[in-house]
């Protein structure tokens, strides 16, 4: 049998290590009657909150009008707010709203309950490495301009050190 090479394995494992994510995500969230691109688009604002809706785009790798899409119904719930940008006239700043925090609270919940079960049995010291290892990874990608590293986000207090520090 012909073997692929490790960095082939490698490859395939952390795209289905997200696939399988995602999934679990999707499934234990399936009752807040949100999708999950409506879920991106809150997490990547409560990270980068007053970005204009093309950097949002582009951040999340999807076309400006699908985007607006999903900010027109989540401005419809209530959730977001777009208000003009003090710079240019033309643009809109992106902004969550306080009625959002329960949403914001269910989806933290849910990513923490979804990372526990796949960390189950990964000690500290390997999830720090593997943290370590992605993050390079991550910096060596970016470095040959496939885009931007950002700094990590943010941790909320209260999750293990376990939890924390893969969530950021």
């Amino acid at each position: 049998m012909n073997t692929p090479p490790r960095e082939k394995h490698l490859g395939f494992l952390i795209n289905d290590v997200a696939r399988l994510l995602r999934r679990a995500f999707d499934q234990r969230s399936q009752d807040c009657g949100m999708t999950r691109a409506q879920w991106q688009v809150l997490a990547y604002l409560f990270h980068n909150e007053g970005t204009n809706q093309a950097s949002v785009a582009e951040a999340l790798d999807v076309e400006p009008i699908t985007l607006s899409r999903h900010i027109d119904r989540l401005e419809a719930l209530g959730f977001v707010s777009r208000l003009p940008d003090p710079t240019d006239r033309r643009a809109r700043r992106l902004y969550l709203t306080k009625a959002v925090q329960p949403q914001l609270d269910a989806m933290k919940a849910i990513g923490m309950e979804v990372l526990s079960a796949a960390l189950e049995g990964v000690s500290d010291d390997e999830t720090d490495r593997m943290i370590e290892v992605l993050s390079r990874m991550r910096s060596n990608m970016a470095g040959r301009g496939i885009e931007t590293v950002d700094e990590p986000a943010p941790v909320a207090p209260g999750r293990n050190d376990k939890t924390k520090k893969a969530l950021t």
